[in-house]
């Protein structure tokens, strides 16, 4: 009889430790799934509109400057009020298209400048200028490509354990990058470079390193998502779109980016639910 109760007590005990160890693993799923819905929920973006300050930043060595050349913002019969050898200073006029002035950023001096009566296309370079002090160049190729025309840019510099952080005196394009560069943009004829100038009271010298921060005019009411759930830079990207429960990879047209979001043109619609993990990092996306 011993002997049986023994038995009984052992089999009470091993069901209650079956019965205990089932109730844990079922606990452990609830908790699991709960935690699974969360990351879920958190592991997506929404497509917003919004508005972006086109940016584009990059560590380069303080050199002298180079020569740089002025543009035409029009088609039509350009008037040169300048001719070469002239000083100029900051704000004076290289010449006219029609009735637009074209005007010197910086005091320097006329190195070549189009012949009067010219009739020249829009973004034609129509004046050379040297300005004898220091620059900052920035390769900066894909945010020229996204800008609009006639748009302006400032910048800002921080020699690395120097001055700073400093505003830039101008923003130009260096007049090798006519001759040498391949790029169709637009705004700045094959330009792959930015020429930020100097200041000349701001105490620098050849050979120093610094970081540069290049702005252009902020693009208001445009698509935007988080630059991290992009695949892809160059123009186009991809995306994960997340409807119906299906994850959908959807390529995109970008535009210009601050360095944390960047402009939707074509692919998506304001409301579209995107993963937060690029499609070439989602081990989940669809192949």
């Amino acid at each position: 009889m011993k002997r049986y109760r023994k038995r009984f007590a052992f089999l009470f005990v091993l069901g209650m430790i079956v019965i205990l160890s089932a109730c844990s693993v079922e606990k452990q799923s609830g908790e699991n799934n709960e935690a699974n819905s969360t990351i879920q929920t958190s592991e997506t973006v929404t497509v917003t509109r919004g508005t972006l300050t086109p940016t584009v930043s990059a560590q380069t060595t303080i050199i002298q400057a180079s020569d740089f050349v002025l543009s035409s913002t029009e088609k039509g019969v350009f008037e040169t009020c300048v001719t070469s050898g002239d000083k100029i200073t900051a704000g004076g006029v290289i010449g006219k298209v029609s009735e637009n002035e074209i005007k010197s950023p910086v005091d320097g001096t006329v190195i070549s400048a189009t012949n009067s009566s010219e009739i020249i296309p829009n973004n034609y370079p129509v004046a050379t200028v040297r300005y004898t002090g220091f620059a900052l160049n920035v390769e900066a190729e894909n945010f020229l490509k996204t800008l609009p025309e006639n748009t302006t840019l400032k910048a800002k510099f921080q020699v690395i354990n120097g001055v700073g952080p400093t505003d830039i005196l101008a923003v130009v394009i260096p007049a090798t990058e006519y001759a040498e560069g391949s790029s169709t943009n637009t705004l700045f004829p094959q330009s792959n470079v930015l020429q930020c100038l100097i200041d000349k009271d701001t105490d620098v010298k050849i050979g120093q390193n610094a970081t540069v921060v290049i702005t252009a005019g902020t693009k208001e009411n445009i698509l935007l998502l988080p630059l991290s759930v992009i695949a892809g830079r160059q123009g186009k990207g991809m995306v994960t779109v997340i409807k119906d429960g299906e994850q959908i990879q959807t390529e995109v047209t970008l535009g210009a980016t601050d360095g944390a979001y960047i402009e939707i043109l074509s692919g998506v619609e304001e409301g579209d639910v995107v993963s937060s993990v690029p499609p070439n990092l989602d081990p989940r996306s669809n192949s």
